[in-house]
């Protein structure tokens, strides 16, 4: 036996969970293939509703290229991802669906989700734009 394997079991034996989770935990560019996965979609339906070209997120899930905060976001906002699951891989693969407390909420959420991916980001931005303006003024 090597002394690389002699090192590696005596490093094994002191610190389990580290080898386990760099055999078993895929990177963010790996989970981002599992969700695709998941949802049972090719990478050029997946990339589609992120605007992207299916090369390019090909690129992506092979770690050729990094996922940018822009596409962390989209990715969570448009499948519901969870983000820290994302960009860690604790937690769930998904967030719980929101819960609406009354009508209004219940009108609301089912009107966002029958927007695009597009309109989404543009009603979001909207209102957190409304949210900053009502606390500077104390509306």
């Amino acid at each position: 036996m090597s002394s690389g394997f002699i090192l590696q079991g005596y490093l094994y034996g002191i610190f389990p969970c580290y080898f386990d989770i760099i055999e078993e935990s895929p990177n963010m560019n790996g989970r981002l293939r599992e969700l695709r996965k998941t949802l049972k979609m090719t990478q050029a339906e997946f990339a589609a509703k992120l605007e992207m070209a299916q090369n390019s997120y090909s690129k992506i899930e092979t770690g050729e290229n990094s996922l940018t905060e822009k596409n962390i976001f989209l990715v969570c906002l448009i499948y519901g991802v969870n983000e820290s699951w994302l960009r860690t891989g604790e937690g769930e693969m998904f967030n719980p669906s929101p819960k609406p407390k009354d009508d209004e909420e219940k009108k609301l959420l089912e009107m966002f989700r029958r927007l695009s991916p597009e309109m989404r980001v543009f009603v979001l931005r909207k209102i957190k734009e409304c949210l900053r303006i009502e606390r500077e003024f104390g509306f």
